[in-house]
């Protein structure tokens, strides 16, 4: 859960025996690189929804079902909630085009910086 929390992962001295690391090698606090990258592009997908409000949501919401999961070991079950969460991002996608499309005109409070 370090990366979730922002924390960077720590750096091995060289020369150390690490052994190679596939393309689903273990990163910071044991999460596959594949899930870290489904993170990073779900926050991305997030951050580019037009509503403040919905956006801050889905940060949130995305932050709690990655800390949810992040001891799962069982590798069906990374893999199901891998797929789930590939098509969390798809239908943000979608649905920040069409609100985009039919959003209100006139800008949210919120959003003003």
């Amino acid at each position: 859960a370090h990366i979730i929390a922002g924390a960077a992962p720590t750096k091995r001295a060289r020369g150390t025996q690490t052994g190679r690391r596939g393309r689903e090698g273990r990163g910071a606090a044991g999460m596959s690189t594949s899930v870290v990258s489904l993170f990073r592009t779900y926050l991305r997908a997030a951050q580019k929804f037009p509503d403040v409000n919905i956006r801050d949501f889905l940060v949130r919401r995305g932050r709690e079902e990655f800390r949810k999961y992040a001891h799962e070991t069982d590798p069906a079950k990374i893999e199901k909630i891998v797929a789930e969460g590939k098509e969390s991002i798809a239908l943000i996608e979608r649905t920040s085009s069409v609100y985009g499309i039919y959003a209100p005109k006139h800008p949210s409070v919120l959003g003003q910086k």
